[in-house]
């Protein structure tokens, strides 16, 4: 899909989305904007997470508020569920006017992991690793430096550091910020097929 017109889709998603959620923000490759096409959306989100009162004679019951109002995208075929669990959800958006499917991808994250993921999923792949990957291994991250992969903090001397911000991971490195459309020059390369 043309940049732009991904650009526009994610921000009416992004928008959308805030009814369910205390926090999105667009990320992947239309955060970038690196490219002339976009073969995704991908937002960051943190769900409200109140559960929705359920209504009378309603069949489903949803556990949290994001789950209904996803649920009911589907009801009316803007959205098709295609794979997913708690932490992260893929959706092909339906009648995106593309001549392959065109995917939703939803990162579901917290207060504590947001700045990590949101550095992470902005990447580019490559720029992602090496955010994670100490230095001594031809990462960026100091040596001292920890990350800790199923609980997404870095650590040092055993104690987590409190990272809220995408600036505040990313200050991490010591290379000050580094606007998305850069970061590619950091990528290096990234061992094939491994999900972060």
């Amino acid at each position: 899909m043309k940049y732009q017109k991904a650009k526009d889709l994610a921000e009416m998603f992004a928008t959308m989305l805030t009814l369910a959620c205390s926090r999105v923000e667009i990320v992947g490759g239309v955060k970038r904007g690196d490219r002339e096409e976009c073969h995704d959306i991908e937002l960051l989100i943190i769900p409200d997470p109140h559960t929705p009162r359920p209504e009378f004679g309603q069949k489903v019951i949803h556990k949290t508020t994001l789950d209904k109002f996803l649920f009911d995208l589907c009801e009316q075929s803007i959205l098709k569920f295609k794979k997913g669990g708690d932490k992260y959800k893929q959706y092909e958006i339906l009648e995106a006017g593309e001549p392959e499917p065109f995917y939703l991808e939803l990162w579901i994250v917290n207060e504590r992991t947001w700045g990590i993921q949101n550095v992470i999923r902005t990447g580019p792949r490559g720029f992602s690793h090496r955010f994670v990957t100490p230095e001594a291994m031809g990462g960026l991250l100091p040596n001292d430096h920890r990350y800790i992969k199923g609980e997404t903090r870095i650590e040092v001397d055993g104690k987590t550091l409190k990272l809220p911000e995408e600036a505040d991971a990313l200050a991490v490195l010591g290379l000050g910020w580094i606007e998305p459309k850069d970061r590619h020059r950091y990528a290096g390369s990234y061992p094939k097929g491994e999900r972060l």
